[in-house]
């Protein structure tokens, strides 16, 4: 009999063992499941996002074309039927002479309707953009290396591609918040000649948007560079020149980049950056010696 109940026992002690051992692998599953979801709520609320590809920007440019030379009213001739001679030959006494001047203000000063002195240019035309960047967030930067007498890195200008934006056939007026020219090298543009101080951006060249008033850079939109090159340009008479430059070369202002950055390897490069892009991205870096004149 006692053999009996010890044999009874047992069982009873084996089953209650073996129902304790099956629920520890689900408690344990249960608790593992616990930690990963933990861990990829965690992972998940301090996930660090990665950069973005940077925008890429693919350009072509064209030497050997002209552009007139929209900057300098003192390049214009109003729109009148007969030559300036004719208007002039007299003096300013003579009543032609009064027609031709109010006709300079009108379509020169105030306007772009006069006719313009062409002028020798490059053109930067973009042809690819692989993401939308705000012409704003675009800084130009024309930079010059000089070497002698002492190394310096100049800027000839700086501003955003919107605050140089000029499209043919707007106003001729500029904010005065645009960029102005400074100098490349040892070589002052606003200073140049003894012509005018503060000028601005568009004795250089100007960005011109494929379409009006467009705010994000697209295929097609074009920088327009100006190549300066005594005596190209014939002075206009108009009432805010000297008498005695009419109709003699341009020396008295300055147009366009200087002549030995086309020349000289590594003088001179435009330098186009993402100020939106944390950090500041560089686009793009255009040497000016190749570049055609």
């Amino acid at each position: 009999m006692a053999s009996a109940a010890r044999g009874g026992a047992m069982p009873r002690h084996r089953f209650s063992h073996q129902r304790r051992r099956g629920v520890s692998p689900i408690i344990a599953t249960l608790f593992m499941v616990g930690i990963v979801v933990a861990a990829g709520i965690v992972l998940w609320t301090f996930r660090i996002q990665t950069p973005s590809t940077p925008p890429t920007i693919y350009y072509a440019a064209h030497g050997g074309v002209s552009y007139p030379v929209w900057g300098d009213p003192t390049d214009c001739y109003p729109n009148l039927p007969y030559s300036w001679t004719y208007y002039l030959g007299n003096g300013s006494h003579d009543p032609r002479y009064s027609t031709y001047m109010r006709a300079w203000w009108n379509d020169c000063e105030y306007s772009n309707n006069g006719t313009y002195n062409r002028m020798n240019a490059t053109a930067i035309i973009f042809t690819e953009v692989t993401q939308p960047i705000s012409l704003a967030d675009i800084q130009f930067n024309f930079i010059c290396y000089n070497s002698t007498p002492t190394p310096m890195t100049t800027y000839l200008v700086r501003g955003s591609l919107l605050s140089m934006s000029w499209f043919p056939g707007s106003s001729q007026t500029i904010s005065t918040n645009a960029p102005k020219l400074g100098s490349c090298g040892n070589f002052n543009a606003s200073g140049y000649g003894g012509g005018a101080f503060s000028t601005y951006y568009n004795r250089l060249g100007f960005f011109q948007t494929l379409t009006p008033n467009a705010t994000l850079l697209a295929p097609g939109d074009t920088f327009v560079l100006y190549i300066h090159s005594e005596g190209s340009v014939l002075e206009a008479p108009s009432p805010i020149e000297r008498a005695s430059n009419w109709g003699h070369p341009d020396f008295d202002d300055f147009h366009g980049a200087p002549a030995w950055c086309f020349t000289t390897p590594g003088a001179c490069s435009i330098q186009l950056l993402d100020t939106g892009a944390s950090p500041i991205t560089l686009l793009a870096t255009i040497p000016i010696y190749t570049l055609h004149q």
